[in-house]
């Protein structure tokens, strides 16, 4: 009953911040956890790395994460908004929830994992940011990963949100995930390891 009341609770706070700014969340309703069990298909669930998962909200697709096998001391969630922040704390404890932006993952990150990440999952919605932030964002998410490393990232548009060429990045359709709402389509993004900068 508990874990159903924080859930509800999630939602309640998830839906009064995208009220407040649309444009920062960048959906009405939390994703559901259809998408975290998609993405944990593709985050190496046996593995240890640690994987950062960008745009926490109220943690839908964290659990989905767990409930796949990925242990929640690999898990590093970043959230910008204070209040989704202190929920996903105060629910997920086993969890890192680190407030702060995901363009400045080095810095907000502890330094023994930097370098060590092999996963980025994103649930930001980079295509209603400016190509400035895009970019900022991204450099900060290879800049932390090993060579190699895979960005994942959900979208609810029917195309890539990220330009692969402008980035200099590989991109992939890993498949849609029609129970959604709305349906929501994974890509996956990889770099060079000889590309240096964005």
């Amino acid at each position: 009953m508990g874990l159903n009341l924080d859930r509800l609770l999630g939602t309640k706070l998830f839906i009064l911040r995208c009220l407040r700014n649309p444009r920062q969340l960048g959906a009405v309703l939390p994703t559901s956890g259809h998408v975290g069990t998609f993405l944990a298909r593709h985050a190496d669930v046996e593995a240890d790395f640690p994987i950062i998962e960008l745009g926490g909200g109220s943690g839908s697709v964290t659990r989905a994460l767990i409930k796949s096998g990925i242990a929640p001391s690999r898990l590093y969630v970043i959230e910008l908004d204070p209040e989704l922040a202190a929920y996903l704390k105060k629910t997920l404890p086993d969890v890192t929830v680190i407030q702060g932006d995901a363009a400045n993952l080095s810095s907000i990150l502890p330094a023994d994992i930097i370098g060590k990440v092999q996963r980025v999952i994103s649930s930001l919605p980079m295509i209603n940011m400016p190509p400035a932030i895009r970019r900022k964002i991204l450099e900060s998410c290879f800049e932390v990963m090993t060579p190699g490393g895979i960005y994942l990232q959900f979208t609810y548009a029917p195309l890539s949100s990220i330009n692969d060429k402008i980035h200099q990045l590989k991109k992939k359709r890993l498949g849609t995930i029609l129970r959604n709402v709305p349906p929501a389509t994974v890509w996956q993004y990889t770099r060079d390891v000889a590309t240096a900068g964005c």
